[in-house]
């Protein structure tokens, strides 16, 4: 997503859900009974109601918000219409919107959500689509347990039925949207968990994401945890599954902890209809983490452009069209371990090379540099897209074009159409003169660059001289060593290396 001056003219025209605010802390469970703070919805009852539980509201829009209010609809009922928080919470009293059941006000979570289904496109915000409008989101609100529906958004960029601001909470809800699913724009201290996203169905025309936060501030304390996004093939190449993002270098998102969420084409569907939508895609992060995270059948599973000292571990990245985990930008000193990046290699254009997890820049020396990539499994990574079907592509481990001084160690490579790991410097001394620097050591290769998908190599399944487990190319400059590795299967090179490697010492070449 760019800067695009659409965004605001497009947020603040369209039906949205929001809220806006500061500390997150964790708020108490929404009370219940006959409290004058606690407010009831009920749109099967007749009357029009006074929001007491012996006579609740029948709309939401009879409502008065106030700051230290809990507002909750019955479960099981369905609300059609405008649905518009006009106030903000605070640090001591925010506002809760949440769910109850039984008779004494209690809640059961067993029981259905309570579903708002919000109108289409209004003429104005106030005419109906909208929780709140872009610069109107409220502070200190909590939503949970809502089921909340807008699949009559117009076609636009960044159409979300969901904005959330500073110290907000967002949990254990359904979101299903035409367009795009919630959004933090230019907030911190915000919490997206346990909750069910189905969007982006609409057509390839305008960029939408499943969960942005974005922005061209400091972005402090994002928390997406454990959510579903169904991503239903619409957007543009820019419409993603989760999209974390700030838009200068001068700015970066921090704390922030993408984990245990899982991003992948509806049930049943394979690959994305969107070909370039990538699953998780983060710009710009300091000491970011991303665990336990699932991503299947998108472009990409993980994409992290820029930032130092980020986490990503124990991700299932597999069966997507090109790479599992793709590390770019000016990105240094990721640790990035105990990753599954397995099948990765499209069959739907020549462009997908398909690579377990790849690191490259083409910023300059050092862009990316400083990495420990160990005890990851790669396997069955293909080639159904490079130029070339010579054990380039399809490789389980590739760190490539002038990235340099990565520890790469105790890895599961194994069955992958290319090189099981690959070291390619890029050719271009002058733009990366160091490209080495590196140890590959203890790592477990087994019968990679034995099979050829397409059948597109000189001889049929023969590999060429140059394919092996690992391969070097254009590795100069610092020391680099390649030791205690085991090499397994038919693979008739263990380490390649293209002679401009004075630089490099292998311990058990084959």
């Amino acid at each position: 997503m760019s800067k695009r001056r659409n965004f605001l003219r497009v947020a603040s025209s369209m039906g949205v859900l929001a809220c806006v605010g500061s500390a997150l802390p964790r708020p108490a469970q929404a009370q219940s009974g006959f409290s004058a703070n606690v407010h009831y919805i009920d749109p099967g009852v007749a009357g029009p109601g006074d929001g007491t539980l012996a006579n609740p509201y029948r709309s939401w829009t009879s409502v008065t918000w106030a700051p230290g209010h809990t507002y909750l609809q019955k479960r099981g009922t369905t609300y059609a219409g405008v649905f518009q928080v006009s106030a903000s919470g605070t640090a001591e009293q925010r506002i809760t919107i949440g769910a109850y059941y039984r008779s004494d006000g209690s809640d059961d979570s067993a029981q259905p959500k309570p579903v708002i289904v919000l109108p289409g496109a209004p003429a104005t915000p106030a005419a109906g689509a909208s929780i709140a409008v872009y610069r109107q989101e409220r502070d200190f609100v909590t939503y949970r347990h809502l089921d909340i529906r807008n699949t009559a958004l117009p076609e636009g960029n960044d159409v979300a039925i969901v904005w959330l601001g500073n110290d907000c909470v967002f949990e254990n809800c359904n979101v299903t949207s035409s367009s795009a699913g919630v959004y933090i724009y230019e907030k911190s201290r915000v919490s997206v968990s346990n909750c069910v996203l189905d969007v982006i169905s609409t057509v390839q025309d305008h960029g939408n994401q499943g969960i942005l936060a974005a922005g061209n501030t400091n972005i402090d304390d994002i928390r997406l945890l454990n959510n579903t996004v169904r991503h239903r093939g619409g957007g543009s190449a820019t419409s993603y599954g989760i999209r974390c993002e700030v838009y200068n270098s001068t700015n970066f998102l921090t704390r922030v902890v993408i984990r245990g969420n899982r991003v992948s084409p509806p049930s049943g569907v394979p690959y994305n209809a969107n070909r370039r939508a990538i699953g998780i895609y983060l710009i710009g992060a300091q000491a970011a983490t991303l665990d336990r995270n699932t991503v299947t059948g998108m472009l990409t599973g993980i994409f992290m452009n820029g930032g130092e000292r980020s986490y990503i571990g124990n991700n299932n990245c597999s069966n997507n069209m090109n790479f599992g985990i793709h590390i770019s930008g000016q990105a240094k000193a990721y640790l990035i371990e105990r990753n599954i990046c397995n099948a990765n290699g499209g069959t739907l254009t020549s462009t997908y090379y398909g690579r377990g997890i790849e690191l490259s820049s083409k910023v300059g020396q050092d862009a990316v540099s400083g990495h420990t990539i160990r005890y990851n499994t790669c396997m069955f990574n293909y080639n159904y897209g490079g130029p070339l079907d010579n054990g380039s592509e399809g490789v389980g481990i590739g760190v490539d074009d002038g990235t340099s001084k990565c520890v790469i160690y105790g890895n599961i490579v194994t069955h992958n159409e290319g090189n099981g790991i690959q070291l390619y410097g890029g050719g271009d001394k002058a733009r990366w003169p160091d490209t080495g620097g590196h140890t590959i050591q203890s790592n477990w290769l087994d019968s990679n660059c034995r099979l050829s998908v397409l059948n597109r190599r000189s001889g049929g399944k023969t590999p060429s001289p140059f394919q092996a487990h690992i391969g070097l190319t254009y590795i100069y400059g610092s020391p680099t060593v390649v030791s205690k590795n085991v090499f397994l299967g038919k693979t008739s090179t263990w380490v390649y290396t293209d002679g401009t490697d004075s630089n490099v010492m292998v311990v058990g070449r084959g």
